[in-house]
């Protein structure tokens, strides 16, 4: 996202929730002069704030935020106490667990703000929506279900709807699939006020009695013991989450540790273990400068240029920045203005930073030890991951030096001198007189030189890729029988059942061996008329089956001439399928021509 969109949107996100926060503390202070005398007991008023700052103080997680289990509290008190007195109630007890909870500066405001325009809305749509249909206190019971349906749900729905404009608002984006999961959760909240508050006036229209403070205190008792400990098992349940996520995200790490795909492992499941509106990954590149692999949300382009400094590499543990103020003025320029809390992991191996971790959050000392830990040990971990790579690199890169050494040899030891040797004997053969000895020399040379051709052309093909690699299994087979049928005027048809899916290269290259020494065979020895190859895949493993119209041969024969004379190839076929755990079946008649069947495990 372009930077000056950026700064627009955060400007806009910015001004939007202050013209809310002093609209509603205008609504707060516009109470004072609205609000009546109370009347009744004063315990039962004391009783309802002390249970619903208890509510609010032990929130349960929904999504990246919370919610709370405070609506049939906040109902029950407008209901007795008036719109206005509630308004005023509601703003303090959320501005007081905003300070003692220690929230960024503008939550602590807006809160109690949003709270209050909220609820002055719902009082007004509701009173509206009753006088529209007629709907009046006279109707007994049935205006109080009524009332309860339509307070809650219009109080959820300014209250979400408010909610998902300042989201919308800010330059992070704000995904679909986040709003259907937040909107999941307050459902079920919305249903569990409802079904309190009717159970409420279910037990009031019996009317066994006075309702006093103690009625109030045994019915709402179990509201705020099942919201503490929702709350309580809810904290407990994420940290299981956690512990979980990094356990699969660290076998994830461990499975594609091969592959240039690993990274996304990291992106897909960073987010469940730690809440985070920035993330930035960073590996040292061959160059020692380095090299972006995750960057998403609060991140600004660039960012990798601030650490090239050398003082990175005497980091050895986390960096934690709890509010935007402590945040270094070099690092701050590269964070979206939202970014509150940073933290900052090298991942450190044999005293060598190999790679940077950091997560950043729009929320205020939102970060804690055990955080702290969790990003630790996922660092330790990648750190790991990034130097076996490196190893992996450097041991490739090893074995192609070998490669190219055992080449150089061989066209030194063989090639070479084998040229040397018929040149000198090209050049002797200026200098005999006799044509018969002339002759002899020259075509000893020529033989010389038709077996260094051949070395020449072996080893061409040796440093050619294999057919799999460059086109895959099927498309080298279907390759292969294109050669036999223009070689020998034989025709090979495929057929494939199945889903096709990725197989490692090492069995693609073993499997399409086995298969073109089965055609080879049939199309040089059996006398066949036609091949059909056969690709069928399944859930675990792939069978592969190649079928030939030939003469056939014995088995039995074939394993005995092959131990002197690699005829059929039939061994070779056999330690091919060994060494990917395949299962390989021979079956041949003189007059059935020849079927081979190989069961190759995919899932090992």
């Amino acid at each position: 996202m372009d930077v000056s969109l950026i700064k627009r949107r955060e400007r806009l996100t910015n001004t939007t929730i202050l013209s809310m926060t002093l609209f509603g503390w205008f609504l707060v202070f516009f109470s004072l002069f609205k609000v009546e005398r109370i009347q009744g007991d004063l315990w039962t008023l004391v009783l309802l704030i002390a249970f619903l700052l208890m509510t609010e103080l032990y929130p349960i997680p929904v999504w990246k935020g919370i919610t709370t289990l405070s609506f049939p509290l906040i109902y029950t008190f407008v209901l007795i106490y008036g719109i206005w007195l509630g308004i005023i109630t509601l703003a303090i007890v959320s501005l007081t667990v905003n300070l003692l909870k220690k929230r960024k500066q503008h939550v602590v405001w807006f809160n109690p703000g949003q709270l209050a325009i909220t609820l002055w809305l719902t009082a007004v749509l509701t009173t509206f929506f009753l006088e529209r249909f007629h709907i009046n206190i006279s109707d007994g019971i049935t205006y109080y279900y009524v009332h309860t349906a339509c307070f809650t749900f219009i109080f959820y729905l300014i209250n979400n709807l408010i909610i998902d404009l300042v989201l919308w608002l800010k330059p992070q984006p704000y995904a679909w699939k986040d709003w259907k999961h937040k909107t999941y959760q307050e459902t079920v909240i919305v249903l569990i006020s409802i079904s309190y508050l009717v159970f409420m006036f279910a037990l009031g229209n019996q009317n066994r009695g006075v309702v006093d403070v103690f009625s109030y205190l045994f019915f709402f008792s179990p509201l705020v013991a099942a919201s503490i400990i929702s709350a309580v098992i809810s904290n407990q349940h994420r940290e299981k989450k956690r512990l979980q996520a990094l356990v699969r995200l660290t076998k994830e790490l461990n499975q594609s540790l091969p592959s240039h795909q690993w990274a996304s492992a990291v992106e897909s499941r960073i987010d469940e273990f730690i809440q985070t509106d920035a993330t930035l990954f960073l590996i040292k590149s061959e160059d020692q400068g380095w090299k972006v692999v995750i960057q998403n949300g609060g991140i600004i382009t660039g960012i990798e240029d601030v650490f090239e400094t050398s003082w990175m590499e005497s980091v050895d543990e986390s960096i934690h920045y709890n509010a935007r103020k402590h945040i270094p003025i070099w690092l701050s320029a590269y964070l979206y203005p939202s970014i509150r809390s940073v933290m900052i992991t090298p991942l450190r191996v044999e005293n060598e930073t190999v790679g940077i971790l950091l997560v950043g959050s729009e929320k205020n000392q939102i970060y804690q030890s055990n955080d702290i830990q969790f990003l630790s040990t996922l660092a330790n971990q990648l750190a790991v991951i990034i130097k076996t790579r490196m190893l992996f690199s450097e041991r490739e890169k090893r074995i192609l030096l070998e490669e190219r050494n055992r080449i150089a040899r061989e066209i030194h030891d063989g090639i070479a001198q084998t040229l040397a040797g018929a040149v000198m004997k090209l050049e002797s053969s200026k200098r005999v007189k006799a044509e018969s000895e002339k002759t002899t020399l020259v075509n000893e040379s020529i033989e010389k030189l038709r077996g260094s051709l051949g070395e020449v052309r072996e080893s061409i093909y040796a440093l050619r890729p294999a057919p799999t690699e460059k086109f895959g299994v099927e498309e080298a087979v279907r390759a292969k029988g294109e050669d036999l049928t223009r070689d020998y005027g034989l025709p090979v048809k495929m057929k494939i059942i199945g889903v096709p899916f990725e197989i490692p290269p090492h069995i693609e290259q073993n499997v399409y061996e086995v298969i073109s020494e089965a055609m080879q065979n049939a199309a040089k020895h059996a006398e066949a008329s036609k091949i059909q190859v056969t690709f069928k895949y399944r859930k675990h493993d792939l069978i592969v089956r190649v079928k030939d119209d030939g003469r056939g041969f014995h088995l039995y024969e074939a394993l005995l001439k092959a131990n002197t004379d690699a005829h059929y190839g039939i061994l070779n076929m056999n330690e091919l399928a060994d060494q990917i755990d395949a299962s390989l079946k021979i079956n041949s008649s003189e007059r059935f021509g020849t079927v081979i069947l190989m069961v190759v495990p995919i899932s090992k």
